[in-house]
Formats: structure tokens, C-alpha cells, sequence
């Protein structure tokens, strides 16, 4: 049998990817469930949250109904102590519990509602967890570029984190998993022979055997059945020794389906029936209809069409229900072949081309030969019919204009069936175009996604030598003249000097942080950089402790409005330097920094009520200069305003 047969398997093992978040290596019992609901009757605030989200958790794979249940309890809690972290956690406990309810669009809507929440607060492997969830579900909806776009996403933020190890091969798993239904198999396998290293060096035994089904189910569409068979086995035993029997049965349809490729069919059709009655047993759909349909695929090959037939339409009634658009694609193609077999054509050609149509749905667009003989063959089978039953007629009132009749007709239906053809010949073309140009366009993505990756890292790792290498001698050379200043009896002058330089070295830190801070980003919002300011004028106020500080923004200022990493950082710098200059020479008692919109451009506004100075007769230090150079490179508009004893004005639009 074709070692492709086997696609739809990996899903099961994309919902066992997202056990990584939660579970530990001990299997769950219900002393553990027991005591979690004798806690949440005398837990408060965020520990009953805490509780609530773990009950949820622990029902989820069992009765996903209470599971969402205790989910809206721990949000409800949350909400009333208004505590951002606990909100967040119950979101996602909602979205985990509607997922098991294979409801996909309300699962995405809480993960994102959580997203939100994990990123005002700066959550950062919250934020990598959900990206990672949102993936699954994505690719659950046949939504591959996004699938992509949350992985990569995830696992950038999961390679920065060292105590992170089990999240890393987690997202290579799933990764893996899109390049599957890409039919790049050695660049699949490539990925889980990666994740299943960090596992087993890890001893992270739940890891290893999810990785381990991964690597049997691709080893079949490589047609390495053995090898295929040995690893799925491996997986049971893991599963097993764990206490998860729950996913013993995807095993053994991984098992079922290479005993197929070895024409094993009747140890493959027991293995089928046994996980279907644990999948029944589990209430879990997605599986059972999965299990079906490669039991049908079975019956086909042994010639048992109407066992196969039932099967498969007990299948697509799930299917259809909960939307599971891959495994409709596989039902209906052997619904198809199971008419073509009993010589039913035109239900033959009916499935068929469902499965054309929607098979386009998810960029596979290749309309097969098949399609054109079994329509052929179904509209010939009607023609010949309409033509017998004229002759008949045309025989019994005379039998010369039968064969004048009978002449005509026969012209008339080559005619059709040579424009038929020539039809679906240049429909079958244009389809194959189509689909050409969408593996093109995906594989653009997926290389993109790559690159941007690597650019990453690169990035990252110039400013952690900036960080670890500058910065620790600039540390060390504060420390150094600290320890002469009150180690040696020196000059006030020299003292005076040193001083000086010491102060100027933590400057010179500072800015080697903000330089740092612009490099790790792409682009920086206007939000992160309110943000920047905030914390700058917060030191300003410790340092300045006379003088008044004053930040507005503006409520019409888009918080997502973004700019270059190079534009965001001389947007900082210009009011870092008004702000500096208005401390150190005006004498100010108050200072004050205002962000608004105008003309659909940024203005920024930085006074203060100091002594102020003449422009025309005091020039222009190096720090307005810088300013203006700012300024100019900002293709923005700069102007100072100021006059003795009545303060100066700084105004930038840019």
C-alpha cells in the first residue's frame, strides 16, 4: 500500500503535543482530582484560580464538559480580584477545555483573548505557550502559514529560555508535522530525530514517547514499515509504563496502518477495531473518525465494500459535524472508489469530485485521471441508455428513420464526449497551475520564516556580547575607581576627576542598555517606547528631586503605531536630551514632556520653566546639534524655543 495512506494519524500526536504545557511525568489519578477539589473549597484569591485551572485541567481528557465548567469558575474568581496573571491562565484553561470539545473557532478566540492580556504584562513563555496552542488549532483548521507564523514565533522565545529544554523539541515536533502534509518527509523526519535527542538526553520520558509515534507514523510514508512498527511499539510501552493507556490506541492504529502496507490485513483490521472501541469508550471523535476511516481503507483492499461503505459514512457524520476537513478529504476519495468498485459510477463520480473541491480547499488542487473516466464513463452510460430507448421507439414506427435517427444521435454524443475532454483536459490544467503556484507560495513563506529566524538569533546573540563583554568592563572599571577613591588618600581635584569619569561610565551603561534594547527588536511600537520614556523620567524624578515631572500622552495616540529600531531610538534620544539639559542648565522647577497627534504625524513637546537662554547669542552645544542630526534623520521637524528667564520649548514632529 502507498505509505502516504497514513496523513490524518498526526493529528492525534498535535494534541498530544500540547500535554508538554501542563503534565508532569506521573500519571493522574484520582487521589490528585480528590484532593484539588477539597482545596478549592478553602482556597482564595489567586491559589483558588490556581486550583480551579488545575481541576480543569485534570478533567479535560476525561469529561471536557466539567472541564470547561471549573474554567469559567476560575475566570469568574479571577475577574473579581481583578488580577491580570489569573485572568490570563483562566482564558487559556477555557480555550484548552473547548478544544477537547473539538469547538476551534471559540479555542482560538480565548487563546487570543489571553495573548492579549500575557503581552500587556510582559508574560514571555505565557506568550511562547499560547503562540504554541495557537499553532495547533491553525493547523487543525488547515490554516498552514499561520500554523507556521506561531510556531516560529513560539519557539523564539523558547531557545532563550535555558530551563525551557522540553518546550524547544515540542515546537520541532509540530513544526515537522506541516512539512508533513507537504509531502517533505526527510525534511519531517530531520525534525522529530532532533526533538527526540533533547527528550532522551533529558530523560523527559513523556517527550520521548510522543516523539517517538511521530517518528513511526512518518516512517510509513517513507515506507520503512519495520522500522515504522518497532518505534510506535516503543511508544506504547512509554505510554504505558506512565499511566497514559488513553494513547495506547493511537499506537496501535499507527501499527494497523503499516501492517496494512505489508498486506498484513488481518492483524491490521484487529488493531483497528480495538483502538475504535477505546476511542468510543473516550468520547474522543476526532480519533474514532480517523480509526474508521483506515479501517475502511482496509475493508477495501480485503473487498468488503459494504463493511467499508458503513464505516466510512459513520465516519463523515462526525466529520461533518465537527469539521474536520482532512479526514473529509480521505472519507470521501475511498467513498469514491468504493462505487467505482461495485460499478455504481455516477455515486463514484459524485464523491469524487466532493473530494476534488475540497482536497483545492487545502492547496492540494490536482484533479486526478480517475475523476475524467469515472464522469466519462457515467455520461456515456447515460447517453447509451437515452439512445437504446429512442431506437426502441424510433423501431416500432419505422425502422428507416430509426437508423437516420440513430445516425444523428450517435454524432451528437461523440460530439459531447469530444467537448467533455477537451473540457476537463484544460480544467485539469488549470487546476495543476493553480496548485503549483500555492506549494510556490507556501514554500516562499516557509523559507522566510527561516531567514527572519536566523536574523534573530544573530541579533540576539550581538547584543548579549554587547551585554556580557562592554558592559561587565564598564562594571568593572566603576568598581576600579571606587576602590582608588576610598582606598588611597587622593587630591580633591583628582577626586573630583575620578568622579567624573565614574559618572560618565554609567551613563555610558545606560545608553549601552537602550543601544541593546533597539537591536532586540525589528520595530519598535509606540507603546514600547512610552513605555521606555516612562521609566526614564521615573530616574529623572529620583535624580531631580526639586523639580516636578509631568508625561501626557494623548488618548488619540495609536499605542500600535511602530517605527524602525534606528527612528524609535533617536526618538528617545531627543527627549532624553531635553530632558538632561533641562536638569543639568535651567534651573527648572518643572519639566514637563507632552505626546499628541497631529496632522496624522507624532508631536512631541518637551518644556520646562527654567532661567531658558539666547539663541542667538549662546550657539549650539554638541547635545542640541546631536538633536537636530536626529532630527534631520528622522525626516522630522525640530524647533527651540527659548528666552532668557522664560524657559524653553522643545518641539519635535516626526
Amino acid at each position: 500500500m502507498d505509505g502516504a495512506i497514513n496523513d490524518p494519524l498526526m493529528k492525534q500526536f498535535f494534541f498530544l503535543t500540547a500535554l508538554l504545557f501542563f503534565i508532569s511525568t506521573n500519571a493522574q489519578d484520582s487521589t490528585r482530582l480528590d484532593s484539588l477539589l477539597t482545596s478549592s473549597k478553602t482556597d482564595q484569591g489567586r491559589d483558588l484560580v490556581h486550583t480551579l485551572n488545575e481541576i480543569s485541567w485534570e478533567f479535560k481528557n476525561s469529561n471536557a464538559d466539567s472541564a470547561l465548567v471549573y474554567g469559567r469558575k476560575a475566570l469568574k474568581v479571577a475577574e473579581s480580584i481583578n488580577d491580570q496573571q489569573a485572568i490570563a491562565s483562566a482564558y487559556n484553561s477555557i480555550a484548552s477545555s473547548y478544544e477537547a470539545l473539538s469547538d476551534y473557532d471559540n479555542a482560538l478566540q480565548f487563546h487570543e483573548k489571553s495573548l492579549d492580556i500575557k503581552t500587556q504584562i510582559k508574560d514571555t513563555i505565557g506568550i511562547a505557550n499560547t503562540y504554541n496552542n495557537l499553532g495547533i488549532i491553525y493547523d487543525t483548521k488547515g490554516n498552514y502559514s499561520k500554523a507556521l507564523e506561531n510556531y516560529f514565533d513560539a519557539l523564539r522565545i523558547y531557545e532563550e529560555y535555558t530551563d525551557e529544554f522540553q518546550k524547544v523539541p515540542m515546537v520541532y515536533v509540530n513544526i515537522g508535522i506541516v512539512y508533513k502534509k507537504q509531502k517533505e518527509y526527510e525534511k519531517v523526519l530531520e525534525y522529530y530525530q532532533k526533538a527526540l535527542k533533547i527528550y532522551q538526553e533529558n530523560n523527559y520520558t513523556i517527550g520521548e514517547a510522543i516523539t517517538m509515534g511521530n517518528v513511526g507514523s512518518v516512517l510509513i510514508n517513507l515506507k520503512r514499515y519495520d522500522e515504522s512498527m518497532q518505534y510506535s511499539r516503543n511508544a506504547e510501552t512509554l505510554y504505558d509504563s506512565l499511566g497514559y493507556t488513553r494513547y495506547v490506541p493511537y499506537m496501535r492504529v499507527n501499527i494497523a496502518i503499516a501492517k496494512d502496507s505489508l498486506k498484513l490485513y488481518s492483524e491490521a483490521s484487529k488493531d483497528y477495531l480495538s483502538s475504535i472501541e477505546a476511542f468510543t469508550k473516550d468520547n474522543n471523535l476526532y480519533e474514532l473518525s480517523n480509526a474508521k476511516v483506515n479501517l475502511a481503507r482496509n475493508y477495501i483492499s480485503n473487498g468488503k465494500y459494504a463493511e467499508a461503505k458503513n464505516q466510512l459514512n459513520e465516519a463523515l457524520k462526525i466529520i461533518n459535524e465537527k469539521g474536520y476537513k482532512e479526514m473529509e478529504i480521505k472519507a470521501l476519495k475511498q467513498l469514491s472508489q468504493v462505487g467505482a468498485a461495485i460499478g455504481d459510477y455516477k455515486s463514484a463520480f459524485t464523491y469524487l469530485n466532493r473530494y476534488s473541491i475540497e482536497k483545492d480547499s487545502v492547496f492540494e488542487t490536482e484533479k486526478t485521471k480517475t475523476v475524467f473516466e469515472l464522469e466519462t464513463k457515467y455520461e456515456t452510460q447515460k447517453k447509451e441508455k437515452e439512445i437504446l430507448t429512442q431506437r426502441a421507439d424510433l423501431a416500432e414506427k419505422e425502422l428507416d428513420i430509426s437508423k437516420k435517427n440513430n445516425y444523428i444521435l450517435g454524432l451528437a454524443a461523440l460530439a459531447v464526449v469530444l467537448g467533455l475532454i477537451g473540457y476537463l483536459f484544460y480544467n485539469q490544467q488549470k487546476l495543476k497551475n493553480r496548485q503549483l503556484k500555492k506549494e510556490n507560495e507556501l514554500k516562499d513563506a516557509l523559507l522566510k520564516i527561516e531567514t527572519q529566524n536566523k536574523l534573530q538569533e544573530q541579533r540576539l546573540r550581538i547584543s548579549r556580547d554587547l551585554h556580557d563583554n562592554i558592559g561587565a568592563q564598564l562594571t568593572f572599571i566603576i568598581s576600579s575607581l571606587d576602590n582608588l577613591k576610598y582606598g588611597f588618600k587622593i587630591p580633591e581635584k583628582l577626586g573630583q576627576k575620578l568622579k567624573g569619569i565614574s559618572e560618565f561610565t554609567t551613563t555610558t551603561i545606560y545608553e549601552l542598555r537602550d543601544t541593546i534594547w533597539a537591536m532586540n527588536k525589528d520595530a519598535i511600537t509606540f507603546e514600547d517606547l512610552e513605555t521606555r520614556i516612562s521609566n526614564f523620567i521615573d530616574k529623572a524624578n529620583l535624580a531631580g528631586q526639586n523639580i516636578d515631572f509631568v508625561f501626557d500622552v494623548d488618548s488619540t495616540v495609536d499605542s500600535q503605531k511602530s517605527f524602525s529600531s534606528v527612528a524609535g531610538m533617536n526618538i528617545y534620544r531627543i527627549i532624553q536630551e531635553s530632558i538632561n539639559n533641562a536638569m543639568k542648565y535651567a534651573h527648572a522647577s518643572k519639566i514637563s514632556v507632552g505626546i499628541s497627534n497631529e496632522n496624522d504625524k507624532l508631536k512631541i513637546c518637551i518644556k520646562d520653566d527654567g532661567m531658558g537662554f539666547d539663541l542667538d547669542n549662546a550657539g549650539l552645544g554638541n547635545g542640541l546639534n546631536n538633536m537636530k542630526k536626529r532630527a534631520f534623520e528622522l525626516n522630522g521637524e525640530l524647533q527651540i524655543i527659548s528666552k532668557a528667564n522664560e524657559g524653553t520649548s522643545i518641539e519635535l514632529l516626526v
